[in-house]
């Protein structure tokens, strides 16, 4: 899902602030930071919240096997700034949905952007947007599924970010980007696909430790609010400074006594690039396919 141009110009806006918040008196990471550093509101959620019950297992999906099928993409590779195709772009995508070893298809853009490529439907993915000339941030995008087109051919843009827009509000702003970091954002989704306000994200490494360099903000309208604690109505987050490796980003709510963790995504974070991942209700692994790829019996 395409997060829009005011997301990505503020992702590394972001990680000069912190979180707004340094009560620490819970559980800490191994670096001394706390659950509490992130995880604080006393605002109820706003969505639809009867598809899960927190504490439970995460909810499962089977896959109609046979409504696995290639089709054609029919879209672009496509700037966040300027929304432009962008040409000569390198597209290599995991259809294992993890960035491991050689990509299952590579493929270049044309000069109008667009991809001789066909995709599955039904399937999970990752796919990973660089540039020969150097002039786009590596841009990745986990979960990516697509449903089976009506007409025949996938139409969506994949994402690319350049590095000029990914340096522009930094220098604006007098902010340090640490390349040795990735940075991960997404969208957090209730039960009927609505963006959730009032909720909180917390990153954690493999080992379930909340790293020290991590910073989390979110945002008003679509646009990064310092002093905004948790996800608005748009439901953008984005965790900044994140250490290289498999992390899981938790997504939690108040519940009038306590947290609720709701959703998780587990995603890559890769130095000196953008990660996007988008959290579901319910869900634990980032994963949820359109309810028309699921067996109906």
């Amino acid at each position: 899902m395409r997060l829009g141009t005011l997301l990505i110009l503020s992702l590394v806006a972001c990680s000069g602030s912190g979180n707004g918040n340094t009560d620490e008196t819970t559980d800490s990471g191994d670096d001394g930071v706390t659950f509490d550093d992130f995880i604080n509101t006393t605002v109820s959620p706003t969505g639809t919240h009867d598809c899960f019950s927190p504490g439970s297992d995460w909810n499962t999906q089977t896959v109609d096997s046979t409504l696995v099928a290639d089709y054609p993409f029919g879209g672009i590779v496509a700037d966040f700034e300027e929304d432009e195709p962008v040409a000569d772009a390198n597209v290599e995508i995991w259809l294992g949905d993890a960035v491991d070893g050689a990509a299952d298809i590579t493929a270049t853009s044309g000069s109008d952007g667009t991809l001789n490529i066909d995709l599955p439907s039904c399937q999970a993915m990752t796919y990973r947007v660089t540039t020969t000339d150097g002039n786009t941030k590596d841009t990745y995008e986990a979960h990516q599924i697509y449903d089976v087109p009506s007409g025949g051919t996938h139409n969506d843009s994949l994402n690319s970010v350049s590095r000029v827009t990914y340096q522009l509000i930094p220098g604006l702003l007098g902010v340090t980007i640490d390349e040795d970091k990735g940075v991960i954002a997404g969208t957090a989704f209730d039960c009927n696909g609505s963006e959730i306000e009032g909720a909180q994200v917390v990153v954690k490494d493999s080992s379930g430790n909340i790293p020290e360099s991590l910073v989390v903000n979110y945002f008003v309208d679509s646009f990064p609010n310092r002093d905004q604690l948790h996800t608005s109505a748009d439901g953008l987050w984005v965790a900044a400074n994140v250490p290289e490796g498999e992390l899981t980003v938790e997504l939690y709510t108040y519940n009038g006594t306590d947290y609720d963790l709701i959703g998780a995504t587990v995603v890559p974070s890769l130095a000196d690039s953008i990660n996007i991942s988008n959290i579901y209700e319910g869900y634990g692994n980032g994963v949820k396919f359109p309810d028309s790829c699921l067996q109906t019996n």
